[in-house]
């Protein structure tokens, strides 16, 4: 697995405030190793939080205090501008339009783990062809559908697919 997970968080409703909780509760838990999981960018659907140097774990207070207005170039664009590496898009939006950025990301270099439920209602070929852009540029993807149970559920489903997708990702890079 990479020394450093990037994952760009869209979505900070019940699943993905469960995964970014599940994380920063791994690093607390001193008797099992946690990878080194960053959340340089973290979203809603309306503004952004661009993770400066020394921010620290406080990332609601970050989030209400330094959040603001972004396009989805701007969030490519600082992945650029700050080079990170092993990069993975985590949607946790019920978005619509959200999964058509889908080839855009993985073009630009982007693993994509998505518990958007609206995946499921696309045609079928699109999924196939985010799996093979995925695949062809040694990047990884997961759909997550529903997740029964409470957002604690939806955040370990999160959690253990970027873990799964980010092993995918050194894989290719071996």
């Amino acid at each position: 697995m990479p020394n450093t997970i990037n994952i760009l968080l869209f979505g900070i409703g019940n699943a993905g405030s469960a995964l970014i909780n599940k994380v920063l509760n791994g690093r607390e838990d001193i008797t099992t190793p946690a990878p080194d999981i960053r959340f340089p960018v973290i979203t809603n659907s309306s503004v952004a939080f661009f993770e400066k140097d020394a921010d620290g774990y406080a990332w609601e207070a970050n989030f209400i205090r330094f959040a603001i207005p972004f396009k989805i170039d701007d969030v490519v664009e600082y992945v650029l501008e700050h080079d990170l590496h092993n990069v993975i898009f985590v949607d946790a939006t019920p978005s619509a339009d959200l999964p058509a950025e889908y080839p855009t990301l993985v073009r630009t270099g982007f693993s994509i783990v998505s518990i958007n439920e609206t995946v499921q209602y696309l045609p079928e070929n699109f999924e196939k062809g985010i799996k093979f852009l995925t695949e062809t540029r040694g990047l990884g993807y997961r759909f997550i559908p529903s997740v029964p149970g409470d957002a604690t559920a939806a955040g370990n489903a999160l959690y253990d697919a970027v873990l799964q997708v980010a092993g995918k990702t050194k894989e290719a890079a071996a």
